[in-house]
């Protein structure tokens, strides 16, 4: 028996916020969009891109090497 693929897309864009007039401000951020949904999120922090992708796969965060 064949086991079907499951495919589930994600794009990410990161553009640099870095400017002379704010330097405080965070030097990037992102926005990722779930193909399948046309869902998006903005996040500043990788740990926000991964909960959203969480919400569409299980994510097995254990490595055993």
């Amino acid at each position: 028996m064949e086991s079907e693929a499951n495919l589930t897309s994600f794009v990410l864009r990161f553009v640099s916020d870095q400017s002379p007039d704010a330097p405080e401000a965070a030097p990037w951020h992102g926005v990722i969009r779930h193909v399948q949904t046309n869902q998006e999120r903005a996040f500043t922090r990788w740990a926000e891109a991964v909960a959203f992708i969480q919400q569409y796969v299980e994510l097995n965060e254990e490595r055993n090497e």
